[in-house]
């Protein structure tokens, strides 16, 4: 995790049967909370049968994290637009009812 470099602390969490110490200014919860997703989704991986490497699991765990991001992502991005369009049809109408 990159964080800025301020009160740090070590956190043990374990991914995929490997115990890893991440150092972190964020809370201890959040991070065990990452790490308990990562495992998650690596294991999700591991049972589609895909691959029994673990270095081909955490790419492919990887690649899924990152769609679920790009997608939520693109869908803000459409959302922001949908209320940027809104407001904007909103102002031509008052613009309009006043007479502008």
């Amino acid at each position: 995790m990159i964080d800025e470099p301020q009160n740090k602390i070590t956190i043990k969490v374990r991914i995929y049967g490997k115990e890893y110490s991440i150092r972190s200014s964020k809370e201890k919860e959040y991070v065990e909370e990452v790490a308990r997703y990562v495992d998650n989704k690596m294991t999700e991986v591991d049972k589609s049968g895909v691959s029994s490497s673990p270095v081909q699991v955490a790419v492919l765990a990887a690649m899924n994290i990152t769609d679920e991001l790009f997608s939520e992502k693109l869908q803000d991005n459409s959302s922001v637009k949908e209320v940027e369009e809104r407001a904007k049809k909103l102002a031509e109408k008052i613009s309009s009812a006043l007479g502008e």
